[in-house]
């Protein structure tokens, strides 16, 4: 029979009060416990075998010591998505660092909307990381509300007190778009995201400020809704290529890794050459980036990084801990590889 409170209470001598608050932390901040007491209680405890009950903890700290981990889709956590794969690394490595458990939220539905409240905000958990949440979250209004600990990994704040981490996608969506403008390219498309996802919006703000500092004005045939699947980007590059070939692009600049490989699939299917005739970058720059044929140029987004940062903040917040900054924006750079031709450049691409 296993060991309860009260046999290490009665072999260390100790009030059953006592040898709680040391094993179990009730009681702390009242009952008072020498450190002779202490330590005979501990090893009463080791001697028996004893071992907190962790639901009797969990109702004395009010926590269970398990965060929540929500994807926008049911699939994320089984598809080997690299974006997915990234994010679950990095949140992995700080919950294990910090001795917490993980609960996965894989049938949620594929939209997050007003009746998915109830079944996101659990009580078996302490607090939630939202991987790119719908705008103006209604789970994330409640939390707000109802002061439950949450974080929100790429999603564009909409008050100075939401807990967000993001990285810089206006400055990833101009590195891409410059880099291809110095290799010599005039006509740069982009295969653009999903509207509903945060980073979208500021990749294309940045690809365009690159091309009008160039005196390029944009051209609205070579922005082609794409999404983050390379499916889309593969239809979205058929698009472009039906285009006469005196508005065809030389260089696409897409959502993402995987929308790239899709446009690289298209290319291919018509018999034309990466980097030769068209030059492709991506964006997220995970493993993904480099098993493409050619190799894609990418943003590197430190998603992992991110995903540490959310984590670290999702905790802080579960153990009452101030987080100093609300909404962390972490840098991009660029990674150059096969796909852009940057060793093969041409001129005259205008």
């Amino acid at each position: 029979m296993a060991a309860t409170i009260r046999d290490v209470a009665k072999l260390a001598g100790t009030s059953v009060s006592a040898a709680s608050a040391v094993l179990n932390g009730s009681g702390r901040g009242v009952i008072r416990v020498g450190p002779e007491t202490r330590r005979r209680i501990e090893a009463a405890a080791e001697q028996l075998g004893y071992m907190p009950n962790p639901i009797a903890q969990s109702l004395v700290t009010r926590r269970t010591g398990v965060l929540g981990l929500i994807f926008p889709y049911s699939s994320a956590f089984i598809d080997r998505n690299p974006f997915c794969t990234q994010v679950m690394a990095g949140v992995f490595e700080e919950v294990v660092h910090a001795k917490y458990n993980l609960m996965l939220y894989t049938a949620i539905g594929d939209e997050w909307n007003a009746a998915d409240e109830n079944a996101l905000i659990d009580p078996r958990v302490d607090g939630l990381i939202l991987v790119i949440p719908a705008p103006h979250s209604p789970v994330i209004a409640r939390c707000m509300r109802e002061r439950r600990p949450y974080v929100a990994l790429v999603y564009e704040p909409d008050a100075e007190e939401v807990y967000a981490v993001n990285a810089d996608e206006f400055t990833g969506g101009r590195l891409a778009t410059e880099h291809l403008i110095r290799l010599g390219h005039r006509r740069i498309a982009h295969l653009r995201g999903d509207p509903g996802v945060a980073s979208t919006a500021p990749r294309e703000r940045g690809y365009i400020a690159a091309l009008e500092a160039a005196g390029m004005p944009p051209a609205a045939a070579l922005i082609v809704p794409a999404g983050f699947d390379w499916k889309e980007g593969y239809e979205a590059m058929k698009r472009l290529l039906e285009l006469p070939s005196s508005q065809r692009p030389t260089a696409v600049f897409a959502a993402n890794d995987l929308c790239a490989e899709g446009a690289l699939r298209a290319l291919r299917e018509r018999g034309l050459r990466v980097p030769e005739d068209m030059a492709v970058v991506g964006y997220d720059d995970t493993w993904f980036a480099t098993m493409t044929q050619p190799p894609l140029t990418s943003v590197h987004m430190p998603l992992y990084e991110m995903s540490q940062r959310a984590t670290q903040m999702l905790i802080a917040q579960v153990e009452g801990n101030d987080v100093a900054v609300r909404q962390p924006v972490l840098p991009v750079s660029l990674t150059v590889r096969e796909s852009c031709g940057a060793q093969s450049a041409r001129g005259g691409n205008g």
